[in-house]
């Protein structure tokens, strides 16, 4: 099967989405709109007129084209409306080395990628509620903890808000984010929120005390997913349980429907037992990376 590299330019946008809409592993991620938010530049590896298409978020550097994986954007790799074969997988990343010097691309839960030559693969968990059971149904498998936490949650006078703007969450996300980041990325992040929400596929739940903004945190909606994009708590949210009551309000809402709540996560402990206390399973995506760089650059670091 023929292999083509294409520009986004040059990209058939209509067979493009469609085969996301159509695709086992169906995200946000990978759809033109979203990639065109997060990406300045992005490409894409297309075989068989759009049968398997592989999109490649790219940066240059040095004078040397890379590819990375955006924030926000946990899940890429091959799509396709039918099974992919690992054969398959392996000729796009057989391309992949003859494209670029250096990638690094999270691979979706329906890739194959497996232990393959010169990638190094590192499997990542994510952590996924299926909503379609009942509330009743789907509260019974809440852990002990989360279950308090809850109860403790509700009897404090605080109200869940959803009529909070992308600009008020960004700024909260800013005042209590748990890492530094630039005033660049901020905007960057507010941007991308914005064009969410203009497609009519993003909310945002928070819970507010009597003054103050407590918790907050962003839905992304795909066809099958709703993914907790970001959130956010403040010390007060922290101390009063205020996310548990969030997440717990979300579910009770789309309980009994065809969505995932995708966690987005995560290696770390702690998050990781927030999401199973609320009946998320884990799920493995892989990690692939490759490195041809010249020995100098390896020494100067990471590209970013």
């Amino acid at each position: 099967m023929e292999i083509r590299f294409i520009h986004r330019r040059d990209m058939d946008v209509r067979k493009w989405d469609e085969v996301i809409a159509e695709s086992p592993a169906e995200t946000l991620y990978p759809y033109s709109w979203y990639l065109d938010a997060v990406a300045a530049n992005w490409s894409a590896l297309v075989m068989d007129d759009y049968r398997f298409i592989m999109p490649l978020i790219w940066k240059r550097k040095y004078g040397l084209k890379y590819v990375y994986q955006p924030f926000y954007t946990q899940q890429l790799g091959v799509f396709s409306k039918e099974r992919i074969e690992p054969a398959v997988i392996h000729s796009l990343l057989s391309e992949l080395t003859a494209k670029f010097r250096f990638a690094s691309i999270h691979f979706n839960v329906k890739n194959p990628v497996g232990e393959v030559n010169p990638f190094a693969v590192e499997d990542k968990t994510n952590y996924v509620l299926d909503l379609r059971s009942p509330y009743d149904e789907l509260y019974t498998k809440f852990s002990t903890n989360t279950k308090r936490n809850i109860k403790r949650a509700h009897q404090i006078e605080e109200n869940i808000d959803t009529g909070i703007s992308c600009r008020e969450l960004v700024d909260f996300k800013r005042t209590n984010d748990v890492i530094q980041r630039s005033g660049e990325q901020y905007s960057w992040l507010l941007n991308l929120l914005e064009t969410i929400q203009k497609r009519g596929v993003g909310s945002i739940y928070g819970i507010r005390g009597s003054e103050t903004l407590n918790a907050a945190a962003f839905f992304g909606f795909s066809q099958t997913r709703a993914i907790y994009l970001i959130s956010a708590s403040n010390e007060q949210g922290k101390d009063q349980r205020s996310m548990f009551k969030l997440i717990n309000a979300f579910i009770h809402e789309h309980a009994g429907s065809e969505l995932v709540l995708d966690f987005e996560g995560s290696n770390i402990p702690s998050v990781a037992r927030f999401f199973a206390g609320f009946g998320a399973r884990p799920e493995t995506y892989q990690k692939v990376s490759f490195s041809r760089l010249p020995l100098f650059l390896n020494k100067l670091g990471k590209l970013g």
